[in-house]
């Protein structure tokens, strides 16, 4: 990991995290001292941050819920996010992070931010994503690159469930074509890690817009995707080298698709006996 603990300029690194926020004297000591070092506001503990800011650890914890997070670790979660899209800039890729044993250290990853999603996704969050899916007129799905992988997957497999859904993975045109009939009656669902990707933003909003219900899983809860979502299902995505994990938010899409499932169970039936139909009938798999 690159050193990047010496004092940066406090709007280096972490945008607008802590913008607008009204802060005590001590909260403002615990900002201050995050701002200025971004290695250690991403991986310190909480009793480290409590000693560098000169308070106690229950200011830190307090810190975080009046910026609007539950507590340390879903602030430290943001900010993990947001450190490794300001050192993607400033490191070469080769020198982010010591691999030992790369398949070993990237499960041993995926691990951890599969236990911070479970503790960071709130149920109503995931019962109203989930009822928001189930009575859809459409569902559209982005997401770009390799990041895209998860919405990819929630259209597919919600349209072998016979729900109304589609992925648009491309920009442009493309997209705009797939924005250009969005009512309220419709949902948009975005899958979106690390840098923020000026196109899905501004799809957001248009969704937003026109009443549409944006269903985000994010890394990034200060992002313009978030800013305009009605619910954010918030994700790790740290990997083992310069690349981002889509691990937890799969994860997390498998678990709505789930919900769906459970949630229409009589009616999808159907659906699935008809697609297996299908498969025999285009003959494809082998026997």
């Amino acid at each position: 990991m690159p050193d990047t603990d010496a004092a940066v300029p406090a709007t280096a690194w972490h945008g607008e995290l802590f913008a607008g926020a009204k802060l005590t004297k001590s909260q403002q000591r615990v900002v201050d001292a995050l701002s200025m070092t971004p290695k250690f506001a991403a991986y310190a503990e909480l009793s480290e941050v409590a000693a560098r800011a000169g308070v106690n650890s229950s200011t830190v914890v307090r810190t975080a819920q009046a910026l609007g997070y539950s507590g340390w670790s879903d602030l430290q979660r943001e900010l993990r996010a947001q450190f490794l899209v300001y050192v993607s800039h400033s490191a070469p890729f080769s020198n982010l992070i010591p691999v030992t044993s790369p398949v070993h250290d990237s499960l041993t990853q995926d691990g951890k931010n599969l236990e911070m999603a479970r503790s960071l996704i709130s149920a109503e969050a995931v019962d109203a994503s989930i009822e928001a899916l189930c009575g859809a007129r459409r569902i559209l799905c982005l997401g770009q690159g390799s990041h895209g992988a998860p919405s990819l997957v929630l259209a597919h497999l919600a349209s072998v469930m016979g729900y109304p859904a589609m992925h648009e993975q491309r920009s442009g045109v493309h997209l705009a074509a797939a924005l250009n009939s969005l009512g309220p009656e419709d949902v948009v669902f975005i899958t979106h890690l690390w840098r923020p990707i000026r196109e899905l933003g501004t799809a957001a909003r248009i969704a937003a817009e026109r009443k549409a219900t944006v269903i985000a899983i994010t890394d990034l809860s200060t992002s313009p995707v978030a800013k305009h979502s009605t619910h954010i299902l918030p994700v790790p995505s740290e990997g083992v080298f310069s690349f981002q994990s889509a691990t937890a938010a799969l994860s997390v899409v498998y678990g709505l698709l789930a919900g769906m499932e459970a949630h229409q169970s009589r009616s999808i039936r159907p659906h699935l006996e008809q697609v297996n139909e299908l498969w025999d009938a285009l003959d494809l798999y082998d026997r």
